[in-house]
């Protein structure tokens, strides 16, 4: 006969999950009452830990810098291109080359 777990199925009035506060605190933070951020361990990432990295200002400054680099880095890159590939002017001479006699 399969164990039934009434306690994770309860919900609030308003359909949410319950959660009990002593399930997140030991009982030392019970006793005491206070919260103490340096036994926090929640956010301490380790090795195995698959979660994402939460992005941060700095994080988002050096993302938009970066684009902000890119994009000038495109602009020159097709100013050279346009140049490179323009249409020769006809007064340049055509083909280019050495200035001698044209064939």
């Amino acid at each position: 006969m399969p164990i039934e777990h009434d306690h994770l199925n309860r919900t609030n009035e308003n359909g949410f999950p319950a959660v009990k506060l002593n399930e997140f605190l030991d009982q030392q933070d019970l006793d005491t009452a206070i919260y103490d951020p340096s036994r926090d361990e929640i956010g301490v990432r380790t090795m195995s830990d698959t979660r994402k990295q939460k992005l941060t200002l700095r994080h988002l400054n050096r993302l938009k810098k970066i684009r902000a680099l890119q994009k000038l880095e495109n602009l020159k890159r097709e100013d050279l291109l346009g140049i490179m590939y323009a249409a020769p002017d006809e007064a340049a001479g055509g083909m280019g080359g050495m200035g001698g006699p044209a064939f």
